[in-house]
């Protein structure tokens, strides 16, 4: 759930956001949950559905805190190696008390995040539909929620093909009206990416923009018509505005391909995120300018932002806009770890009614919709958002939409020296092939010279 407000809460505003439980009733047994999952696994025939778009990930307001990631290592991306014993770990909040009837299931799309059409017989093995038992209920805090968990594969699902997937999570049997659709990848290595962030040729450009340069070798994989069989994607951190997709080689010979471009390869190089500890409700942090407790719930007010000087930069480690979960008061962080209602602020040089601001980040799921922007108010001269977040330490930014282009050089600046991750995929389908696969994947840093993503 996000709030806006033009300035701070009053207590009943506060409590009119609370979530308010909507959903099916809940028996009392388990019988309900067993005949519905029965139902569905009986009439979930195979056949080739009508294609639809995940090009965009979807969270339901009423869910919280969403993180998916490798097991093990909380700032990957979702990609783990077909036929490995990797799994993914999807969590997830719903504040409440009461247990919902919550079921997952995965779809195998192409590199374009278009439905693949195949049946599910031909992506994965096991059972097309299963419930989501595995959860927690919250201790000790002003709110109450449900902490949700589920690992994949698991021996309920195993997807067999490498490629785009989506993880649906709905509730009973209503598939067509998902609470969660996120984004995952299979990939089978079978090639290489040598790569390397340059400057630009172009002296205009040449102290703000990163030049995403790689190669790709497949020694062994044969390529018939690289041209036509060959796509790669590039993400910049997790941002989901700015992804440069359908990259074709511009030289290729045997086992080697060639995407040194000079236009079609550049990012703004933005700057180093901005942060807020929010892992206490006792002690302010350097980041956070006061911490109120309006009965029943806390309050957090991070301390005003402002345009930054677009001159000069300076190096902070950070997180590459995400962000993670924890509580100095209290022992298990899942279960433990608060809500609080966090108030960002910015101050602007010169507001402008053409341009929207967003904080952008994990913290608002990378996502630009009313629910990350930013609302001028009148009376304090800044633009201010409130967003309920669990405790911890999170990263974020500010991202500009003007004449239909986003943009981090108005309030961040742009600086080639910024530290910044990029995701290469490489995708193949070749002709005999019914779907996209994902032939590559490797994380390169703008700032380290070796990969260091593991797939």
């Amino acid at each position: 759930m996000t709030a806006i407000f033009p300035s701070k809460p009053t207590k009943e505003l506060c409590n009119h956001l609370i979530y308010k439980e909507k959903g099916f009733t809940h028996f009392p047994s388990i019988i309900k949950r067993v005949f519905i999952f029965t139902f569905f696994n009986i009439i979930y025939i195979p056949f080739v559905l009508s294609q639809t778009s995940f090009s965009s990930e979807y969270i339901s307001p009423n869910l919280k805190s969403v993180q998916f990631h490798r097991q093990g290592w909380p700032f990957s991306h979702p990609i783990i190696k077909l036929g490995s014993d990797q799994t993914l770990a999807l969590t997830f909040d719903e504040p409440g008390s009461q247990v919902k009837n919550y079921y997952y299931t995965i779809v195998l799309c192409d590199a374009n995040w278009n439905e693949s059409g195949l049946m599910v017989t031909d992506y994965m093995r096991g059972v097309p539909v299963n419930p989501l038992l595995d959860y927690v209920f919250s201790f000790n805090t002003t709110f109450d929620y449900l902490h949700y968990r589920l690992t994949i594969p698991n021996a309920q699902v195993n997807p067999t093909r490498s490629g785009n997937y989506v993880l649906k999570v709905f509730e009973n049997g209503e598939q067509d009206h998902p609470v969660l659709v996120k984004k995952f990848m299979v990939v089978e290595p079978n090639v290489t990416i040598r790569s390397a962030i340059r400057k630009t040729a172009s002296s205009s450009i040449r102290a703000t923009h990163h030049e995403i340069d790689f190669e790709v070798l497949h020694p062994g994989f044969i390529i018939r018509n690289p041209v036509d069989e060959i796509s790669v994607t590039v993400i910049q951190n997790g941002r989901t505005d700015n992804v440069i997709t359908g990259l074709k080689p511009l030289f290729f010979r045997d086992g080697f391909m060639d995407f040194n471009y000079n236009r079609e390869n550049l990012m703004e190089g933005g700057n180093e995120f901005r942060y807020v500890d929010i892992r206490s409700t006792r002690f302010l942090s350097d980041r956070v300018k006061a911490i109120d407790f309006m009965d029943p719930f806390y309050h957090v007010t991070a301390a005003t932002d402002y345009p930054r000087d677009k001159i000069s930069y300076q190096y902070r480690k950070d997180l590459n806009g995400r962000y993670y979960i924890e509580v100095q008061e209290r022992d298990n962080a899942e279960r433990e770890a608060d809500y609080v209602f966090t108030h960002f602020s910015l101050e602007p040089d010169n507001p402008s009614p053409f341009q929207k601001i967003y904080l952008n980040g994990a913290l608002t799921n990378w996502q630009i919709n009313t629910s990350s922007e930013m609302v001028y108010n009148q009376v304090s001269k800044s633009y201010e958002l409130t967003l309920l977040l669990k405790q911890g330490y999170y990263n974020y930014q500010y991202l500009v939409l003007e004449n239909g282009n986003t943009t981090l050089a108005p309030i961040e600046g742009n600086f080639e020296q910024t530290e910044n991750d990029y995701l290469i995929l490489v995708y193949y389908k070749g002709i005999d092939d019914r779907n996209h696969r994902l032939i590559g994947a490797e994380v390169i840093n703008s700032v380290l010279t070796q990969p260091s993503s593991g797939y």
